[in-house]
């Protein structure tokens, strides 16, 4: 699902804002951006988002506004020399002056003391208040897919009702074009009744629907009950889906019928567009 927020807090000598932008997709995959984490504050970060957003891509963009205390102050060396290597190796390699600023900010020379703690207290709390707003926006969102999903499955069990009316004289209509059928090919000489009446018997068995019809509306109770749990339902909604897409598809080639049929392929297209909204949920 899609969301967005933007979390901003100052802890007096940093200041970290963090944005999460989630997009839908089937997994969860976490792209994070920005700053460098050390390995212990990236795992909780990826950790954090695991448990609050389940599923979607998520890119998280991590950014710092360090204020510089001047008492505790020291030269980032190792950093400085590690970035002056590459300079060198590029001019050695490619011919080309690149100015030290292209790859390194004048923060990242300096060291500030040891806040390695407070740092990623300021991150987490900052992410925690992107992803309440990421939370916010989904919900938003959530409803809607509920509103239209509910929509739509009320439209289907009204066309189940229709399919069940004229299912009902579809054996007697399919009776009297076999009775037509049958006297026309032999002359209108007299017909076997005992054997007539096993034709019509097998089918009747063959153009049964009851079962189908049963299923299906079974299908769409427990989807609407899956639509009420405040658990992640996604799978089970797209299984679902799949078996009435199965059954629907079961009913148009037994029912023959054109009124049938039309109806029919209207479910099936309500189908596909709750399937696309089911894409979407958890």
């Amino acid at each position: 699902m899609t969301g967005f927020g933007i979390g901003a807090v100052d802890k007096g000598d940093q200041a970290v804002q963090v944005i999460v932008r989630t997009y839908n997709a089937r997994f969860l995959e976490t792209k994070i951006r920005g700053i460098a984490l050390i390995p212990e504050i990236e795992a909780a970060v990826r950790e954090k988002i695991n448990k609050s957003l389940i599923r979607g891509t998520v890119h998280v963009s991590i950014e710092k506004n360090q204020v510089l205390n001047k008492g505790n102050l020291s030269f980032n060396r190792q950093r400085f020399e590690a970035v002056e290597n590459v300079l060198y190796e590029i001019q050695k390699e490619y011919g080309r002056s690149l100015d030290m600023s292209n790859l390194i900010s004048s923060e990242d020379l300096f060291l500030n003391g040891d806040n390695n703690e407070l740092k990623e207290k300021t991150i987490m709390d900052a992410l925690n208040i992107a992803l309440d707003q990421v939370q916010t926006m989904r919900n938003k969102e959530g409803q809607a897919i509920y509103n239209d999903t509910l929509a739509r499955l009320v439209s289907l069990a009204d066309q189940l009702s229709s399919i069940e009316t004229l299912s009902k004289g579809l054996v007697t209509d399919q009776k009297e074009k076999l009775q037509k059928r049958i006297s026309k090919l032999m002359d209108n000489a007299a017909i076997d009744e005992q054997r007539f009446a096993q034709e019509v018997a097998m089918l009747a068995d063959r153009t049964d629907i009851s079962e189908e019809l049963v299923r299906i509306r079974s299908h769409i109770d427990q989807f609407k009950a899956l639509l009420e749990l405040e658990e992640p339902t996604g799978k089970r909604l797209s299984f679902l889906l799949q078996e009435l897409n199965r059954e629907i598809n079961t009913v148009g080639s037994k029912s023959g019928t054109g009124a049938i049929i039309n109806i029919v392929v209207d479910f099936k297209n309500q189908l596909e567009k709750i399937r696309e909204q089911v894409q979407n949920v958890l």
